[in-house]
Protein backbone atom coordinates (compact mmCIF):
# COMPACT_ATOMS: atom_id res chain seq x y z
CA UNK A 1 0.00 0.00 0.00
CA UNK A 2 1.27 3.36 -0.67
CA UNK A 3 -0.04 5.29 1.93
CA UNK A 4 1.05 9.18 0.34
CA UNK A 5 -0.12 8.27 -3.26
CA UNK A 6 -3.38 7.07 -1.09
CA UNK A 7 -3.61 10.56 0.79
CA UNK A 8 -3.41 12.41 -1.76
CA UNK A 9 -5.96 10.72 -4.10
CA UNK A 10 -8.03 10.98 -1.57
CA UNK A 11 -7.58 13.90 0.18
CA UNK A 12 -6.65 15.99 -2.61
CA UNK A 13 -7.94 14.75 -5.66
CA UNK A 14 -7.56 17.67 -7.97
CA UNK A 15 -3.73 17.92 -7.20
CA UNK A 16 -3.15 14.36 -6.61
CA UNK A 17 -1.71 13.87 -10.50
CA UNK A 18 0.45 16.48 -10.27
CA UNK A 19 1.81 16.02 -6.87
CA UNK A 20 2.66 12.32 -7.62
CA UNK A 21 4.63 13.61 -10.52
CA UNK A 22 6.88 15.99 -8.53
CA UNK A 23 7.17 13.03 -6.02
CA UNK A 24 8.10 10.33 -8.53
CA UNK A 25 10.78 13.25 -9.84
CA UNK A 26 11.79 13.71 -6.17
CA UNK A 27 12.59 9.86 -5.28
CA UNK A 28 13.93 9.40 -8.66
CA UNK A 29 16.58 12.35 -7.95
CA UNK A 30 17.62 11.06 -4.47
CA UNK A 31 16.18 7.75 -4.30
CA UNK A 32 16.72 7.43 -0.58
CA UNK A 33 14.40 9.87 0.42
CA UNK A 34 11.91 8.35 2.80
CA UNK A 35 7.97 9.96 2.23
CA UNK A 36 5.70 10.31 5.35
CA UNK A 37 2.43 11.61 4.87
CA UNK A 38 2.00 14.97 7.19
CA UNK A 39 -1.97 15.03 7.95
CA UNK A 40 -1.76 18.24 10.23
CA UNK A 41 -0.39 19.92 7.80
CA UNK A 42 -1.70 18.29 4.88
CA UNK A 43 1.51 17.56 3.03
CA UNK A 44 3.61 14.72 1.77
CA UNK A 45 7.22 15.81 3.56
CA UNK A 46 10.28 13.78 2.09
CA UNK A 47 13.12 13.13 4.50
CA UNK A 48 17.00 12.49 4.06
CA UNK A 49 19.13 10.22 6.12
CA UNK A 50 21.76 12.66 6.09
CA UNK A 51 19.80 15.74 5.80
CA UNK A 52 16.81 15.47 8.00
CA UNK A 53 13.64 17.08 6.76
CA UNK A 54 14.38 18.46 3.09
CA UNK A 55 10.99 19.57 1.79
CA UNK A 56 7.13 18.53 1.43
CA UNK A 57 4.56 18.79 -0.74
CA UNK A 58 1.70 20.97 -0.01
CA UNK A 59 -1.19 20.77 -2.15
CA UNK A 60 -3.36 23.90 -2.14
CA UNK A 61 -6.83 25.67 -3.21
CA UNK A 62 -4.37 28.00 -4.91
CA UNK A 63 -1.83 25.31 -6.34
CA UNK A 64 0.57 22.70 -5.57
CA UNK A 65 3.46 24.16 -3.47
CA UNK A 66 7.07 22.19 -3.14
CA UNK A 67 8.03 24.05 0.21
CA UNK A 68 12.20 23.75 1.19
CA UNK A 69 12.65 23.92 4.71
CA UNK A 70 16.01 25.89 4.41
CA UNK A 71 14.50 27.28 1.37
CA UNK A 72 15.95 31.03 2.04
CA UNK A 73 19.72 29.84 2.27
CA UNK A 74 18.51 27.98 -1.18
CA UNK A 75 20.54 29.67 -3.79
CA UNK A 76 17.67 31.00 -6.09
CA UNK A 77 19.30 32.98 -9.10
CA UNK A 78 16.00 33.04 -10.96
CA UNK A 79 13.84 34.24 -7.96
CA UNK A 80 11.71 30.93 -8.48
CA UNK A 81 11.06 30.68 -4.35
CA UNK A 82 8.21 32.30 -3.00
CA UNK A 83 7.79 33.46 0.88
CA UNK A 84 9.28 35.77 2.78
CA UNK A 85 9.73 34.33 6.26
CA UNK A 86 12.72 33.57 7.68
CA UNK A 87 13.34 29.74 6.80
CA UNK A 88 11.07 28.02 4.69
CA UNK A 89 10.59 28.89 0.64
CA UNK A 90 8.21 27.62 -1.86
CA UNK A 91 8.18 26.53 -5.49
CA UNK A 92 4.63 27.10 -7.23
CA UNK A 93 4.81 23.79 -9.24
CA UNK A 94 1.79 24.07 -12.28
CA UNK A 95 3.12 22.20 -15.04
CA UNK A 96 4.54 18.54 -15.52
CA UNK A 97 7.48 19.37 -17.91
CA UNK A 98 11.25 19.60 -18.28
CA UNK A 99 12.06 22.75 -17.35
CA UNK A 100 10.18 21.97 -14.08
CA UNK A 101 11.66 18.78 -13.32
CA UNK A 102 15.15 20.21 -13.51
CA UNK A 103 14.17 22.80 -11.23
CA UNK A 104 13.34 21.13 -9.00
CA UNK A 105 16.11 18.46 -9.06
CA UNK A 106 18.68 21.85 -8.37
CA UNK A 107 16.42 23.16 -5.61
CA UNK A 108 16.47 19.46 -4.19
CA UNK A 109 19.90 18.81 -5.03
CA UNK A 110 21.00 21.89 -3.46
CA UNK A 111 18.66 21.52 -0.19
CA UNK A 112 20.46 18.36 0.41
CA UNK A 113 23.87 19.26 0.85
CA UNK A 114 22.71 22.45 2.61
CA UNK A 115 20.62 19.60 5.07
CA UNK A 116 23.85 17.82 5.38
CA UNK A 117 26.09 20.99 6.02
CA UNK A 118 23.57 22.26 8.84
CA UNK A 119 23.70 18.33 10.44
CA UNK A 120 27.09 17.80 10.34
CA UNK A 121 27.25 14.96 7.77
CA UNK A 122 28.49 16.46 4.46
CA UNK A 123 30.96 13.97 3.13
Amino acid sequence: MDSAADYLRQHHPDAAELALWVRGVLLEAAPGLEQRVYQGWQAIGFVHAGAGYVCGLFPRPTGLLLTFEQGALLPDPDGSLIGDGRQVRSLPISARDDGTKSRIVEFLDSAILLGEALHGTAK
